[in-house]
């Protein structure tokens, strides 16, 4: 790579930084260009240089966040697929972990679901975080199936309703820690979240 190629991947991601720090500090919608430039210490031009707009930056902040939800899935899948139910707990516990530990993927779920203000809701991007993957979905709705069959999903509960609930959930427990992670420790406490969450979906007595 080229000194010249490297200054300005450099101020690409120091822009990033910039724009992630201030878009946590104040919102998405009241983050001007000008507020990032300034965080940044680059010209507003340096900004248009690499991004379009702030819609193009914001984009791009969270495609640096790889969420390995489809890998958490398959993985739980070919470890534990003759078990639908710790399958699905698996994938449960180590989603939770993921916002517990993963810091960059805590700080974007943070801007998409508390710091968006309802206004960046065609971007594209925010259903990396807000919603499953077409595969997971259909992978999770599977296991819900194959419990289903086994006599373990609650007979009110379609695979499909159950796959959503079980996605509901676990955004809502994220929204609610994401507020204040002082408030208590998730990673302490997201083995009894995950029994509640699946107590909920199955009938009694189940594995």
């Amino acid at each position: 790579m080229s000194r010249r190629k490297a200054d300005a991947e450099r101020t690409r991601e120091t822009i990033l930084d910039a724009a992630e720090t201030t878009f946590l500090a104040q919102g998405v919608s009241r983050t001007t260009l000008a507020h990032i430039a300034e965080a940044a210490g680059v010209t507003r031009g340096a900004i248009y240089w690499h991004f379009e707009d702030k819609d193009a930056l914001f984009n791009a902040l969270l495609e640096r966040v790889r969420i390995p939800l489809d890998e958490i899935v398959d993985d739980a899948a070919l470890r534990l697929g003759a078990n639908p139910i710790a399958c699905l707990r698996e994938i449960a516990q180590r989603s939770l972990a993921g916002i517990c530990h993963d810091l960059p993927l805590q700080r974007a779920a943070t801007i998409v679901l508390h710091r968006c203000e309802k206004l960046e809701d065609d971007h594209p991007r925010i259903s990396m975080i807000t919603r499953l993957s077409e595969h997971a979905e259909v992978r999770v709705e599977q296991l819900f199936e194959q419990a289903q069959l086994a006599g373990h999903l609650r007979a009110d509960l379609t695979p499909e309703s159950a796959r959503r609930q079980f996605h509901g959930f676990l955004i809502g427990t994220c929204f609610d820690w994401l507020q204040d992670t002082q408030q208590y420790s998730l990673d302490d406490a997201r083995e009894s979240i995950v029994e509640t969450l699946m107590r909920g979906l199955l009938v009694e007595n189940s594995p």
